[in-house]
């Protein structure tokens, strides 16, 4: 799975949504939250090539285009890559580095995996977010006070202040979850 992107977990995501073309796609890159994405002809094809050689995915020739639009959908392969991706545990260097592909994994748990692992995921998540929080703010305590108005100082706060507000939001849907789930 280290060989994947995040960008084709988020097209195989997509797909097991509905089946799309290349060009809906981009599209979806472009119109939603998932803008952070390249919706890029050279990214867009590019990873589907390499996900229809894993068989990941299958591409069936639209008949009714007169362009000849291939609209793609997930076997059974990439069904299995994408829940494995989901359910792969959290870790700091998650929470530190790839926060934007925890939230994409969020994003499509529910159909792809059960309500169960979605609830282990917000627990994993918010342990990894605790703890982590936890390190910013004893970091925050080494700073001198007389530095405490300097905009190094003020951007490692908007920093932390950002994870805080993650955590806040990760143990509210957490509660909503385990309140569902009971």
């Amino acid at each position: 799975m280290n060989s994947s992107s995040a960008l084709e977990y988020a097209l195989l995501g997509l797909l097991r949504q509905k089946p799309h073309s290349g060009y809906d796609l981009r599209k979806a890159f472009v119109t939603t939250p998932m803008r952070h994405f390249s919706d890029s002809p050279g990214s867009i094809y590019p990873a589907l090539r390499r996900m229809q050689t894993r068989r990941w995915v299958s591409a069936m020739v639209e008949k009714d285009h007169a362009r000849k639009r291939q609209e793609f959908t997930v076997t059974s392969a990439g069904t299995r890559a994408l829940v494995a991706w989901l359910r792969q545990p959290i870790t700091r260097e998650d929470v530190v580095w790839r926060l934007d592909q925890l939230m994409l994994r969020f994003a499509f748990l529910d159909g792809n995996v059960e309500r169960s692992d979605a609830l282990v995921f917000l627990e994993e998540f918010e342990r990894e977010m605790t703890a982590y929080v936890r390190e910013l703010r004893e970091y925050e305590k080494t700073f001198d006070s007389n530095l405490h108005a300097t905009t190094g100082y003020l951007a490692f706060k908007n920093g932390v202040d950002s994870y805080h507000a993650q955590l806040v939001w990760v143990r509210h849907v957490r509660k909503e979850f385990t309140e569902v789930v009971s």
